[in-house]
């Protein structure tokens, strides 16, 4: 029984306490593999929560009636009881805006209804805008922590990316802020198309990134091209709403008996370069000619690659995007600006632009019988 009791307390002497919380969380950190699945889980839970905040943020598209000319102030909680509803609308009414736009009366509904479709609208904005900043933090932390490693230089080249998405995006938004300085109409349209633009491209880098990703794979010109092209058109296609394009032109596919209007109402602003942003015949003529021309260099594309034997499913992808994006821009054109079609014309586009450029690795298996190049297709 002596010998037994020294076997015990040998073996309890050498057994080593329980790690706390903490420890395991420092051992976990330091574990590559665990890192890897942290940061791809938080990928996908910042582009889940980036798609609701990118539609209810700047793809609000009730253009019928002055809806959000001014949004209500929300608190973290909504009202819970008709009566504080009431009392918020009295507070809301209180504001020289909401006279001046006219009230709400829109499609028979009643103003408080209309003010309560509105105040939960914009509680979902701020409350999906709220969650994600909280991912993104968490993930540019993470991402910082690799930085510093030896190994981090992706973590590090996708920080100064972004630290350079931010800075020029501050620099264009103050002149989009002082737009009335040089524009003579100016609806917003500058400071519309600048925020349309960049959240589109931020979403798509975002979708991208939890993808696939090829060893030190730089953006080839084909991809920086095809991004510029893309956001370009996104722009004009902000511009096109704000500016409330679609009264002045309304038929498709061509203007009347011409496939555009003439030269004296495409130019008719001077000096030139002012019809980019404020004349309403050249906003949409510019959107739906980079729109065509987008749509036929992915169909000339998708030939290229099958004559290469590369691999098609970049060139399928973008064609079967940019065609449903071409399809939902005429039905909403035609069918006067709906909600719905409007929004999923906007997301379209942006699922267009993350296709564009996405890294070849996603893209690299080829149909059967078919043999991959050097490079992919658009790579």
């Amino acid at each position: 029984m002596s010998i037994g009791l020294v076997q015990y307390a040998t073996a309890a002497g050498t057994r080593r306490p329980p790690r706390g919380i903490g420890r395991r969380w420092a051992d976990a950190l330091d574990d590559p593999a665990w890192m890897a699945r942290a940061r791809r889980a938080l990928l996908v839970v910042t582009a889940l929560l980036a798609i609701p905040a990118f539609v209810l943020a700047v793809g609000n598209r009730f253009t019928e009636g002055p809806l959000f000319v001014y949004v209500p102030d929300v608190d973290l909680l909504p009202p819970m009881s008709k009566t504080a509803w009431e009392q918020a609308f009295v507070i809301h009414q209180q504001n020289p805006l909401f006279a001046l736009c006219g009230g709400y009366q829109v499609s028979g509904m009643e103003s408080l209804t209309v003010y309560q479709l509105i105040y939960g609208w914009e509680w979902l904005r701020a409350a999906s805008v709220g969650l994600l900043c909280i991912s993104l933090f968490a993930l540019a932390a993470l991402a910082l922590r690799n930085a510093l490693r030896p190994q981090g230089g992706r973590d590090l080249r996708a920080l100064i990316g972004a630290a350079l998405l931010l800075a020029s995006y501050a620099a264009l938004r103050y002149f989009a802020d002082h737009a009335g300085l040089f524009a003579t109409i100016n609806v917003g349209q500058h400071r519309h198309a600048l925020d349309v633009t960049f959240a589109s491209v931020a979403l798509a880098l975002l979708l991208t990134a939890f993808l696939p990703q090829g060893e030190r794979e730089a953006p080839s010109r084909t991809r920086v091209a095809w991004a510029i092209a893309i956001a370009l058109d996104i722009a004009f296609g902000a511009m096109f709403q704000t500016t409330d394009a679609s009264a002045v032109w309304k038929t498709f596919p061509g203007y009347g008996d011409a496939l555009l209007p003439g030269p004296d109402r495409l130019f008719a602003f001077h000096p030139v370069w002012r019809n980019l942003t404020e004349n309403a015949y050249f906003i949409q003529a510019a959107h739906r000619l980079l729109s065509f021309a987008l749509w036929l260099a992915a169909l000339v594309g998708w030939p290229v690659c099958w004559w290469r034997r590369q691999s098609l499913w970049r060139a399928t992808v973008l064609v079967g995007l940019l065609t449903a994006e071409g399809a939902l821009g005429a039905a909403t054109l035609l069918l006067d600006l709906p909600l719905v079609l409007s929004i999923a014309h906007q997301f379209c586009a942006v699922l267009v632009l993350a296709a564009a450029i996405a890294p070849a690795a996603p893209w690299r298996r080829s149909p059967a019988g078919a043999r991959v190049g050097p490079r992919a297709a658009f790579a």
